[in-house]
């Protein structure tokens, strides 16, 4: 496994592949490894978000990519794209079992056997129905003999005849029908014949639920519990002896490589980066590594990221980061402490739960402001320039948005909340708004 070494080069060194993560780095990155004498091995080390990054955002690449991957890694990556929040959505399972079909027989059937049977038959079963062949003699009309929709065996109706994913369906039928042995395509037709789906969906969610727990991801609704707001004034952070550590990915366990996606985005001259460049024990090395893994992975799974958007993937990371620098720079300040000693004696998470509070509480005020302004009762005037921009930006999405004129007049753009600055700068413009006259406002001081 890593040592102190190891962890201190995950933490500390730069890594210029996740701070510029885009298609085109994407692609670099691939032809780097695919130009490797070890290509294999370097692929099948990939951790699983990284492996469907690579995946997702290099469509002309993926056929190869799939090749050279392990069957289990495939499925980590269908586990991680094909549900929203406890639902499969089985157009991605069908394009996923599509790009298999491309990468040749022979992974097409590995990955395959890998695949849940209840994955396999929900998503049939949402867009056909089968049901056993009578004999000749008692058909109303005789069917055209198909081998795949109208067999000796079996026959498929449509759900919606009309529907494009059809082809897809009866392609990805006939694959099975000719790369595999038969039982495999007899199996499955007689599960989709005799499918429940609500309690199959639910089986096969547990199954994605429990890989996905065993590489550090957590399912959607632990993620969103796990960003909550806590009170900071006083704050009493989450102690490490009381803190749940997360575990070691089974992947990292397996090549003894730190992912190196959660640590990229770490800023120069950071609170965060400062804190690392002390001298800190392996165990708080070790500890941070992981809980950095474990932070970055829930809140790609509560932002829901489509891993082909790189833009979005970058910035669900940087937020991780942006609430810790936040967290770091608020808990030094307040309790007189140096960084590092708040990384060596407080979990990550719960440091990130003070960044995350001190903007989503602005965003709390703004929301009570707005809907006294359009209540009923309410004054019904619009905000001033400033204000309104400020307002809008803490309103516009589930994260709220820092309005950039308040630190440079003039422009009129958002971004996510960075720096404790970001924070100073608008508590005193919904300070104003909350104490003016104007308004005839009464506002709860907490």
């Amino acid at each position: 496994m890593a040592d102190a070494a190891d962890y201190r080069q995950a933490l500390l060194a730069p890594h210029p592949f996740w701070a510029t993560l885009s298609p085109t780095t994407v692609k670099q990155r691939i032809e780097h490894m695919l130009a490797s004498p070890d290509c294999v091995a370097l692929i099948q080390a990939l951790p699983p978000i990284e492996y469907a990054v690579l995946l997702k955002a290099a469509p002309d690449m993926r056929a190869l990519l799939l090749q050279l991957g392990q069957p289990e890694q495939i499925r980590t990556v269908i586990d991680l794209d094909c549900w929203h929040q406890d639902t499969l959505q089985s157009t991605r399972v069908l394009e996923w079992l599509e790009e298999l079909q491309r990468s040749g027989a022979d992974t097409f059937a590995q990955t395959l056997e890998t695949l849940d049977t209840e994955t396999l038959v929900v998503t049939l079963h949402r867009h056909m129905r089968v049901s056993a062949a009578l004999p000749p003699e008692e058909e109303d009309e005789p069917r055209p003999y198909d081998e795949v929709l109208a067999n000796e065996l079996y026959t498929v109706e449509f759900v919606d005849p009309e529907s494009p994913i059809n082809e897809r369906i009866a392609a990805f039928l006939q694959f099975v029908r000719l790369t595999t042995e038969l039982n495999v395509y007899n199996r499955l037709m007689q599960e989709v014949m005799w499918a429940q789906e609500s309690e199959l969906e639910e089986w096969a969610y547990r199954w994605k639920t429990g890989r996905l727990q065993d590489e550090s991801i957590p399912e959607y609704y632990e993620a969103l519990a796990a960003f909550h707001i806590v009170d900071v004034a006083p704050l009493t952070p989450l102690p490490l002896d009381t803190a749940e550590r997360p575990g070691i990915p089974i992947s990292a366990e397996e090549t003894g490589l730190v992912p190196t996606y959660a640590w990229g985005l770490t800023l120069s001259h950071s609170p965060l980066q400062q804190a690392l460049h002390d001298t800190l024990p392996q165990a708080t090395l070790e500890r941070l590594c992981w809980e950095m893994v474990a932070l970055c992975n829930k809140a790609i799974v509560l932002d829901q990221v489509d891993f082909a958007d790189t833009t979005a993937v970058r910035t669900s990371l940087e937020r991780v980061h942006a609430y810790l620098n936040i967290g770091l720079e608020y808990l030094s300040a307040s309790q007189q402490k140096p960084l590092a000693t708040l990384l060596s004696t407080h979990s990550l998470l719960s440091i990130c739960q003070v960044g995350f509070s001190l903007s989503m509480r602005l965003r709390q005020r703004a929301l009570r402001l707005h809907t006294h302004l359009h209540r009923s009762t309410g004054v019904r005037r619009a905000l001033a320039g400033l204000a309104q921009h400020v307002v809008r930006g803490l309103l516009q999405t589930w994260h709220p948005q820092f309005f950039v004129g308040l630190a440079v007049p003039g422009e009129l753009v958002y971004r996510d909340f960075a720096y404790l600055q970001d924070i100073h700068l608008v508590e005193p413009v919904l300070q104003a708004l909350e104490h003016d006259p104007a308004y005839d406002a009464v506002w709860d001081a907490s």
